[in-house]
């Protein structure tokens, strides 16, 4: 083991400082943060095309000069690596492809929401996945782990042909212990940064501090991101080659004048990317609290009577609460399409009528209370002058015209009572823009994938997991407002707040109020830790 840990250090100074290769390390940083800040850029669509090519035929140069440089002790000239890449470029495509689809759920380098936000499909497309996101998930989940599982594992024989005649891949074994190892690496990264998370909430003490404090830690943080991506790849190279004895020197490549000005202009760039994150995010924004199935701390059975004149005396922004049809077609304020858990009833509200769903109590957080009909919560509402964002639930086994009967019936009302509607359903929201074209409709994204302009609507309800300051600011360009659903704790709210988010759909109010009532500059943190996860 000792004899391992002292080749695999051997290998990391070799492939990571040696001056043949650290010229390529520093053009891959270059491109990585080139692409990171014309992410921000609508102009920059053809020239962030071009560069992301350039920076993917760089990386393959630049690992196969690393697998070569590792197995025969010296880096070869870039005449062989060109020669290679360009004989096995079908191998070098496929496989940075399937690296780059193995990096999406991890942030892909800083890029993956802008990739995502620009990335177009047609709503139907996006309303089918949305509306089977569990079978499609799976499916995808199962996909994804072949995939990781041939590439990370068995990918040196993928590869082999590219290392030197006699080289050995490395083994599954092999594979395992680097993958261990990266594991291990950005896990110090990780805690690393949230250190300095925490550094920046308990240390700024007064504005200048905090402004310092934060643009400090992010130079940091990318610096260390930097670093650990070199180390973790080297790791990984060194393994699918088998692992070899690291024996050699090289003579330097290129000249010294080109690596200063290369590390000058990588410096640069992660000042920019720091100036970036700091001055053109729209954070702390004024933000809109809304309450989530109508609690709040968790007072009252969600969407009934009890719990919306609590919540009321919080004055938020909007209660939002949620819609079924019934068997009767009328409609129930209720959120779950099977009664199972909190009323102890294994039916759906499609086989209740209006009147026998009033009649069943329903228990929550140690409260009772009964279903409410829509008629008599909108009646509530309007007594209390409390604007509502309705979402409309659909089922397979809604009525025909449902949606229309809906804009029908009640369409003017809300208008005039300044409420708003949104469904994960994009159907419901196309319907109700044409019918009602006054009434604030939004879509509710169940994760963040595609290009906001995709399904058009007044207003996106944003999962809070995977929103970015890319798609709120996706949004407003749109015109449209960007509501976060459902962050509940103060680091959540905190950092909704710093993407710039206008309403944040939340089941603790009165939290969120005291979190917008302090300085923004005190929730500097939520901008570091907003980062770290865009590369997370």
């Amino acid at each position: 083991m000792h004899k391992w840990w002292q080749e695999l250090r051997r290998s990391w100074q070799f492939g990571l400082v040696n001056p043949g290769l650290l010229s390529g390390w520093l053009g891959l940083a270059l491109g990585g943060l080139g692409l990171r800040l014309m992410g921000q850029l609508p102009s920059a669509g053809w020239l962030a095309i071009i560069v992301a090519i350039l920076t993917g035929a760089l990386a393959a140069c630049q690992l196969t000069r690393l697998a070569l440089a590792l197995v025969m002790g010296r880096v070869p000239r870039w005449r062989l690596t060109g020669h290679l890449v360009a004989k096995y470029w079908l191998r070098w495509v496929s496989g940075l492809l399937a690296l780059a689809v193995l990096a999406l759920p991890f942030g892909m380098w800083g890029l993956g929401s802008r990739f995502f936000v620009q990335l177009p499909l047609p709503a139907d497309w996006i309303n089918f996945v949305g509306l089977n996101r569990r079978p499609v998930l799976t499916v995808a989940a199962l996909i994804y782990c072949g995939l990781a599982g041939y590439f990370l594992l068995r990918g040196p024989v993928h590869f082999r042909r590219v290392l030197p005649t006699g080289a050995q891949p490395g083994t599954v074994k092999q594979m395992a212990a680097g993958l261990g190892v990266s594991a291990a690496l950005s896990g110090l990264w990780l805690i690393g940064s949230e250190v300095l998370v925490v550094l920046n909430r308990d240390l700024a003490v007064s504005r200048g501090v905090a402004h310092w404090l934060l643009r400090g830690s992010l130079a940091v943080v990318l610096l260390g991101y930097l670093i650990g991506v070199g180390l973790l790849t080297v790791t990984l190279v060194w393994c699918w080659c088998g692992q070899p004895v690291v024996s050699g020197q090289t003579k330097p490549t290129t000249r010294l004048w080109s690596q200063v000005s290369l590390v000058l202009l990588v410096g640069a760039a992660i000042g920019g990317v720091v100036w970036q994150t700091v001055q053109q995010q729209p954070q702390f924004a004024r933000t809109l609290t809304i309450s989530h199935r109508g609690v709040d701390q968790g007072v009252g059975v969600q969407n009934t009577l009890g719990a919306l004149r609590h919540v009321q005396r919080r004055h938020p922004d909007y209660v939002e609460m949620d819609l079924h049809e019934t068997r009767d077609h009328n409609w129930v304020v209720l959120h779950d399409e099977n009664l199972r858990v909190l009323a102890k009833r294994n039916v759906t509200p499609h086989q209740l009528t209006q009147a026998q769903l009033e009649r069943l109590v329903v228990h929550e957080n140690g409260y009772q209370d009964h279903l409410v009909d829509w008629p008599t919560y909108l009646r509530t509402a309007e007594r209390l002058h409390q604007k509502l964002l309705i979402e409309i639930k659909t089922t397979s086994q809604d009525s025909p015209g449902m949606v229309a009967r809906f804009a029908k019936t009640y369409g003017s009302r809300l208008i005039t009572d300044h409420d708003a509607v949104h469904s994960l359903d994009y159907r419901v929201v196309r319907q109700l823009r044409q019918r009602a074209p006054q009434l604030r409709v939004g879509y509710i994204t169940p994760f963040n994938w595609v290009a906001p302009r995709s399904v058009p609507a007044d207003f996106y309800s944003f999962q809070q997991i995977s929103v970015s300051h890319q798609f709120v600011r996706a949004a407003h360009t749109l015109g449209a407002s960007a509501y976060v659903w459902t962050p509940d704790s103060v680091s959540a709210m905190t950092r909704s707040w710093a993407l710039g988010a206008d309403g944040q759909i939340t089941n603790e109010v009165s939290r969120l109020q005291r979190v917008l009532a302090d300085e923004s500059w005190r929730a500097n943190w939520a901008v570091l830790q907003n980062f770290i996860f865009s590369y997370a």
